[in-house]
């Protein structure tokens, strides 16, 4: 079997495999050897991070059928993408499990247990090698997409298409299309986005419908444009939902009827669709405002931001603040550009804390030093709102600092339950991902304050799969177990995916001395000072 790679990755010069895999790039044969060649240059990208790359070999081998080496390829399929795309890891381990032997087989049933522990529906239905190389394909294409490189990500799109199994082939379409058209050709982006409309997926149908019309309007053809999307109406997902959303704006922005175009904003509005309403309102309320109606476009853009939808109750949030300032109410601003840092996407995120900057609102880190000498002066209550106000904005060191501060403030009266209390209001203010980052700085304050005990049980509850906070918790239970070489291993991780925690790892690892010492411990005060001195060593 044999097929294009979908780009010849930059392999480190020991690797052993840069002349190889050009060779190898041209075909694959499916042999023992060949498959262990792949096997290594695989094993070599995932280890550097390159997981698209590592995707395209793994797939081949899959692809190559190699009876020992294609399941264990599709294994580690699965292990590359667990964490962006949970139904192909399963079907990808599925594949493993069902074809493997030994170990492999036995790895994938593992992993399939440990899905079930944590209240995942393990798959049981047979996966095929086609659906888990179609899979991979689409999988990969959405990382290059990510990465920029839309030439590699329509290879991998285009590879998808030729998927025996129609859903994925139908993906595969919409996909391609919309590559095609994100990189600037729509030449051959529209007869790639037709197919995948004539596919009649219920899904990608309509996701091929959207961008099409934008690539019709963009030509002045508003009416086939309309009349895409309201086939596209007819099918099921985001995509169905929003084309009445684009509609209305075409016929209000494009072909000029305003009322109709307002008419139809507000049908999908008042529709079931949330993210669709949120869209309607959005486009609703700017296009009032562009017509002198402040009061209707304050209500629409209010109504969007209730529906809390990322796509669009950020915008819609960050233009009432505007509006609101040009009416002169920074009050009634303020409040709108904290809730777009609540509800909206980075973009949006982004936005809201730049005009909170400028109005002098938002400054997360003197937040902090003034939350810590209003504690200090007794006054915890106006300690707490300092702290709030760090957590609300959404910054990825001073927000979980904030929620450890008010984490550990609770924790004197209440103990373990204050603390989650306290740290679970990253949650309520939409930012539960950075709550593993306040447990590692609950137990830099523990530390602080003597107690190792509530240190060691705050940095346990880092989960492994909180890749930005997990390496600086098990440095610190290194640190605190005595263990200065898995410490030191620990904080080569911390250094490379959470640098803006290593100040802080170091300070605890010091102040671990500092409580050992202050115990009579001057054995385990003397290791905890070097490692920590290791540590600031390895940080400068």
């Amino acid at each position: 079997m044999t097929r294009r790679i979908g780009r010849v990755p930059q392999l480190p010069p020991d690797s052993g495999l840069n002349i190889v895999i050009l060779t190898m790039a041209a075909s694959m044969s499916g042999d023992r050897q060949s498959a262990e060649m792949l096997a290594e240059c695989a094993e070599t990208l995932f280890a550097e991070g390159d997981d698209a790359d590592a995707l395209d070999w793994f797939s081949l081998i899959v692809e190559g059928g190699e009876p020992e080496l294609a399941p264990h390829a599709a294994l580690r399929i699965g292990d590359v993408l667990i964490d962006e795309d949970l139904g192909t890891a399963q079907a990808a381990w599925r594949h493993a499990a069902d074809h493997g032997a030994g170990q492999v087989a036995k790895t994938a049933r593992e992993n399939f247990e440990v899905l079930a522990r944590h209240d995942v529906e393990p798959r049981t239905s047979p996966a095929t090698a086609e659906e888990v190389i179609g899979r991979a394909a689409l999988a990969r294409g959405r990382m290059w997409v990510a990465e920029g490189d839309l030439r590699a990500a329509a290879h991998a799109f285009g590879q998808a298409t030729e998927s025996p199994i129609p859903d994925l082939a139908a993906e595969g379409f919409a996909y391609l299309g919309s590559a095609l058209a994100l990189a600037g050709e729509p030449d051959q982006a529209v007869p790639v986005l037709e197919r995948a409309i004539a596919t009649g997926h219920p899904r990608y149908g309509p996701m091929a419908a959207v961008d099409l019309s934008s690539i019709l309007s963009g030509r002045g053809q508003h009416d086939r444009a309309i009349a895409v999307l309201r086939q596209a109406q007819r099918g099921e997902g985001w995509a169905a939902s929003m084309a009445a959303v684009n509609i209305g704006v075409l016929l209000a922005r494009e072909v000029g009827d305003l009322d109709a175009g307002l008419a139809e904003l507000r049908r999908v509005a008042a529709g079931p669709d949330p993210m669709a309403a949120s869209g309607g309102l959005f486009n609703l309320a700017t296009l009032l405002e562009e017509n002198g109606d402040a009061a209707g476009a304050r209500r629409a853009y209010q109504d969007a931001v209730a529906l809390q939808q990322p796509m669009f109750s950020g915008k819609a949030a960050v233009n009432l603040g505007i509006l609101e300032t040009r009416e002169g109410d920074l009050q009634s601003a303020e409040t709108a550009w904290r809730l777009a840092v609540r509800v909206g996407g980075p973009e949006d995120q982004a936005k809201a804390h730049d005009m909170l900057e400028r109005l002098s609102l938002l400054d997360p880190a003197d937040s902090l030093s003034r939350g810590a000498n209003l504690l200090a002066e007794g006054e915890p209550e106006a300690a707490l709102r300092e702290f709030e106000l760090a957590m609300d904005s959404g910054h990825p060191l001073h927000a979980p600092w904030g929620a450890a501060h008010a984490g550990f403030l609770f924790s004197i009266e209440s103990g373990r339950q204050g603390a989650e209390a306290g740290i679970g209001r990253l949650r309520e203010a939409g930012r539960a991902e950075l709550e593993p980052r306040a447990w590692v700085l609950f137990g830099v304050l523990a530390v602080r304050h003597g107690d190792l005990d509530a240190a060691e049980a705050a940095w346990r509850t880092v989960p492994r799969t909180a890749r930005d906070a997990f390496p600086a918790a098990a440095c610190l239970l290194w640190v605190l177990h005595r263990d200065p070489a898995q410490a030191e291993g620990a904080f080569g991780w911390v250094l490379e995916v959470a640098g803006d925690l290593a100040r802080d790892v170091v300070e605890a690892a010091e102040q671990i001395g500092h409580v050992r010492a202050r115990h009579g411990d001057e054995a385990g005060s003397r290791q905890a000072y070097e490692t920590s001195r290791r540590l600031a060593a390895l940080a400068n």
